[in-house]
């Protein structure tokens, strides 16, 4: 049997799926163009405290949204066959990147972490590309497997490979995103088929084992875990960002006290403009604007899920399935960090947060998302389609 993919020229398009297309489209310009705002909103008056430029912070950032809408753009005109073909040589690049950041002279330690790679004047995240690279990985993997994910024999390819990206994480050090990429394979597998029972099974005493060895060698994340546990001993300390966040979204009111008029960012509230930056959207734009960001995520998960109900194969279902869990679950952890409903964890807000890793990946993951959206047709039951029904239906 021949197995081929029809072109998008030769699949009947449905009229609502370009709608969800130009919705997602929308959406994540609204978020960048915001983004760029209270990203000078939140330096420029630090930076010129200091007698720098005060929009040092904005150029970076209007160049990284310049860059960011060039992946879009590449990523939204890039055939979904091309990801899936090429889904394991793009992991090994990632694995390959964080075994680079290991590297002494070539990985950049900022923070007591080593995280970056320094790119010219820029700072890259490899990190940010693994995740990328695992959902396209995950999605690739798993719609080629037939009845072989219902096996515990079956799944250990993919969870050798989520714990080789998640373990050279780990090393970094990067709890927080060891734990997010653990949480988006783990919907991806379960959605693709993969029992529940089998899951705890095999990826429990990893996490396990994962979690004690952080523990056991990283000490911040004991002073993290006791400043949540007990924020008013650690308020001065450890604890310190999470109270003026938590301070700085009680000072907005209804409506905020006005764009660029925060006081929290005159060095109250360090790390604002990335880890913190939604603690900045209810000072400045109080209840109505935090409510309005939340909604914006909420759209994109939504229209990103009528995207994946459309999708044309199996592996654009699960794609658009891992790019929305990606996008909400890091969008959730970022803003649970800055209303002290969970430790801090170092996890940027899409679209928003200053840093152009974060921007490249969401933008990319947003650029996949309209791809597969503009190319679907009518919702079909994708998720109880087999591997074998596809190639036949693909069959010429």
């Amino acid at each position: 049997m021949r197995v081929s993919v029809r072109s998008p020229a030769r699949v009947a398009l449905d009229p609502d799926s370009q709608h969800v297309a130009t919705a997602l489209l929308l959406l994540v310009a609204g978020l960048m163009a915001l983004g760029v705002v209270l990203v000078y909103s939140s330096t420029s008056v630090g930076i010129a405290l200091r007698a720098q430029d005060a929009t040092l912070f904005l150029r970076r950032q209007l160049l990284w949204v310049l860059l960011a809408s060039c992946t879009f753009v590449l990523a939204r005109t890039t055939e979904l066959e091309t990801l899936r073909r090429h889904a394991l040589p793009i992991l090994l690049c990632a694995a390959g990147l964080l075994l680079a950041v290991l590297v002494p002279g070539v990985g950049r330690k900022i923070g007591g972490a080593r995280r970056w790679i320094r790119l010219g004047p820029l700072n890259g995240q490899p990190s940010e590309f693994a995740k990328l690279a695992l959902v396209v990985f995950v999605a690739a993997w798993a719609s080629a497997q037939d009845g072989r994910l219902r096996t515990v024999r079956g799944i250990l390819p993919g969870l050798g490979a989520v714990a080789l990206v998640a373990g050279l994480v780990v090393v970094e050090p990067d709890m927080g995103t060891a734990i997010l990429l653990s949480l988006v394979a783990t919907v991806m597998l379960v959605v693709a088929g993969v029992r529940v029972t089998h899951l705890a099974l095999l990826g429990a005493p990893c996490a396990g084992l994962g979690l004690l060895f952080a523990l056991a060698k990283l000490d911040y994340i004991w002073r993290r875990i006791s400043a949540f546990l007990n924020p008013a001993a650690n308020a001065d300390g450890v604890g310190y960002q999470t109270r003026q966040a938590v301070i700085a979204l009680g000072s907005g009111g209804p409506f905020g006290v006005g764009l660029g008029a925060s006081q929290q960012k005159l060095l109250f509230l360090p790390d604002v403009h990335t880890d913190f930056i939604f603690a900045l959207v209810g000072e400045e734009l109080g209840f109505v604007g935090t409510v309005a960001v939340v909604g914006a995520f909420a759209a994109i998960a939504v229209y990103g899920m009528r995207a994946a109900d459309r999708a044309r194969d199996r592996f654009g279902f699960l794609l658009a399935v891992g790019l929305v869990t990606l996008l909400g679950l890091q969008s959730i952890l970022n803003m649970a960090v800055a209303t002290a409903s969970v430790p801090p964890k170092g996890i940027a807000l899409p679209f928003l947060s200053f840093g152009g890793s974060s921007l490249l990946m969401a933008a990319t993951a947003a650029g996949i998302l309209t791809r597969i959206a503009a190319e679907g047709s009518a919702p079909r039951p994708l998720l109880d389609r087999s591997p074998a029904e596809e190639d036949r239906a693909h069959d010429d």
